[in-house]
Parts: C-alpha cells; sequence; structure tokens
C-alpha cells in the first residue's frame, strides 16, 4: 500500500537541524511559519526542546520545500550537512560512531530506522564488493525532496569520515534525481562516482571499507543507545493515520476508476463530513492527498522508459490524456514527455 513521507511522524532532531539552516540566513520563526503554512510556534526553541520528540512529516516536508528557496542555497541540502559537521542528529548516527567498524553501524541503524520517520523502507544490500544502503521513505512511488535526500547522504559520509579519522568516499552514489549543471559541491563530498537520474536512491561503500575499525568505537555506549533506541520505538504509533487510510483506499481503486471521497468514505464506514474533518485535523484534505499521490505516482512512472505517457495517464485514471497534460504542468511547469525525457539515465 503506497505511503507518503508526508504521512507519520519523524525525529524533532531533522527539524532542528532546519530551524538552524533558517537562523544562518536570519530565518526567523515567524517567516517560517509564513513559508511552509506551519504554526509558528513549532519552530520555537520550546518546541525543539526535547531531543527524543516527534514532529509530523508533513512539516519537515514543509521546510525542505521552502528553505531551499527563500534561503537562494542552490544545494540547500549539502550545504546543511556541512553547517551541521559530523553532528550527531539521530539514533542512527550514534549507532554508527559507536561501533566497531562500518557495516555494524548500517546494521544497527537499519535496525532502528524506524526512529528517523515511523515509515522509512530502507534497505542495506550487501554483496562480496560493495555494502549500499539503499533509502527509501514510504513506498516507493513516493520520494523525499532532493535537498533532503542529499542531505542524509552528505551526513552519513561526515560521520564515516569522523569515525574512521580518515577522508573516506563512497564508492559510488545513485540519485534519481536530474544532475546540477555544475558538480563540485556534490564531489567535494561524494568523490567523483555519482550518477543520477537512477531508479534509486543508494550510497555504497566499498566492502573492505566497512571492515575496518573504527577510531570512535565505544562499546558501553553502543550499549547505552540500543536501550534507549528500543525503548524509543516501543513509544511509537502503529495505528494507520487517517491520510494513510484514504491513500490506500485511493491507490486500491486506480487504475480501475477515479476514487471519490464519498466512495472512499463508504469504504472506511465513516460518514463523509466525519473523515473531511479528521483528514483537517492532520493538516490535509481528499483532494489534497489524491492530487499529491497522481503526482508522485506519475513521477515514479515517468521514470519507467518503457512505460508510455499514455499508459501513466490510463493508470492515473484520467479520462484522457489531455487532462494528464494539464494536471502535469501544474505541478511541474513542464510537459510529462519533457519530464520523462530528462529523467532518462545520464
Amino acid at each position: 500500500m503506497p505511503l507518503s513521507p508526508k504521512d507519520g511522524s519523524l525525529s524533532i532532531l531533522i527539524v532542528r537541524a532546519l530551524v538552524a539552516g533558517a537562523g544562518a540566513h536570519g530565518i526567523d520563526s515567524a517567516r517560517l511559519s509564513e513559508a511552509t503554512g506551519v504554526a509558528r510556534e513549532q519552530f520555537e526553541p520550546r518546541a525543539l526542546a526535547d531531543p527524543d520528540a516527534r514532529v509530523p512529516g508533513r512539516v519537515a516536508l514543509a521546510l525542505w520545500h521552502a528553505l531551499p528557496k527563500i534561503t537562494g542555497r542552490e544545494h540547500f541540502g549539502l550545504w546543511l550537512a556541512e553547517l551541521v559537521g559530523a553532528a550527531p542528529l539521530t539514533a542512527a548516527a550514534w549507532f554508527i560512531l559507536s561501533s566497531r567498524n562500518l557495516e555494524e553501524g548500517l546494521e544497527r541503524a537499519i535496525r532502528f530506522q524506524r526512529l528517523l520517520h515511523d515509515q522509512a523502507q530502507s534497505e542495506l544490500v550487501k554483496d562480496g564488493n560493495e555494502i549500499t544502503y539503499r533509502h527509501q521513505i514510504g513506498d516507493s512511488s513516493f520520494r523525499a525532496p532532493k535537498d533532503a535526500i542529499e542531505f542524509g547522504f552528505a551526513q552519513a559520509v561526515l560521520l564515516v569520515r569522523r569515525a574512521s579519522g580518515k577522508a573516506l568516499t563512497p564508492a559510488r552514489v545513485y540519485f534519481q534525481h536530474t544532475a546540477p549543471a555544475n558538480l563540485d559541491a556534490h564531489r567535494a563530498i561524494f568523490g567523483n562516482n555519482i550518477v543520477f537520474g537512477t531508479a534509486t536512491d543508494e550510497l555504497a561503500f566499498a566492502y573492505d571499507v566497512c571492515q575496518e575499525a573504527l577510531k570512535s568505537r565505544d562499546d558501553a555506549l553502543g550499549e547505552l543507545i540500543t536501550a534507549h533506541a528500543r525503548a524509543l520505538l516501543e513509544r511509537l504509533p502503529t495505528d494507520a493515520t487517517w491520510t494513510t487510510r484514504v491513500r490506500r483506499s485511493i491507490a486500491d481503486q486506480l487504475p480501475r476508476n477515479l476514487p471519490s471521497v464519498e466512495g472512499v468514505s463508504r469504504e472506511l464506514a465513516l460518514p463523509k463530513r466525519t473523515l473531511q474533518r479528521r483528514l483537517a485535523d492532520e493538516g490535509t484534505s481528499f483532494e489534497e492527498i489524491l492530487d499529491d499521490l497522481r503526482r508522485n505516482l506519475a513521477e515514479r512512472y515517468l521514470g519507467e522508459q518503457r512505460v508510455s505517457v499514455q499508459e501513466v495517464a490510463f493508470l492515473l485514471g484520467y479520462s484522457d490524456l489531455s487532462a494528464f497534460h494539464r494536471a502535469f504542468q501544474r505541478w511541474h511547469g513542464l510537459s510529462p514527455m519533457d519530464y520523462k525525457s530528462r529523467r532518462a539515465p545520464h
């Protein structure tokens, strides 16, 4: 069932980093609220004080969309990673720093990945040459903003350098988004083996690098972090939000028919107005969920070169191709065909 990064919650420490990036540009909580539509109080020091607190995923997404624009930073995610440096922002970072080697640290981080985002679906892929971290939040139809992914990957590289005491670079880095005109900022952190326009977001390290002893190893700290992480994991909610339930219902009905709020409310055994009210309480609406789902699925389908634009329109429940073109123009400011050509692997 498709899940969006907008659903669920994530560690408040990510929002702290984003607010710090805003502060470095003189952007206060009032301006952040105006740019994101999130209540100003959410960005105040008092709300950010508890390091174990959670925030709705939509809050972080709103910041990732707004800050690159209002700061004017071309590579905001990379810049933010360097601003916060190798600071361990999450339990995953502490796992890496306290482990005997990088492989062990990555394995422990993946085991507790829900502490970063409670819909994390990332995985670790191993072969004889590499150990690869494959990033995914929610269903594969959805993807976080590129700056968020670049920030996460850059933070991981900086942490590995801090833990090892060496200027290590990944064996390779894969990004789904298109390449920028200038790669200098990316190469400074990731090295030269970067590929854009791929099917997945991946960060790979050579297998032998992952076996080297880490200078930051601390077994006692590792035990404390693991115990604390287990306690935090038990506190995470297990029930799906109404946003998630509606998204799943819509996805199940496409492409058989175009879902309606009336049909979904019947399926969920909830009066239409009650469903709309509960979605509003979660900061969204049926129309926004449907539009967001179609946009994300369109991006995913158009990334598959074997799927035609006409087929994508059908899969998303559009009555005709022109309706899909109008919607896609509204989302991205270009035609589906132009987007598809830009997504062709480099």
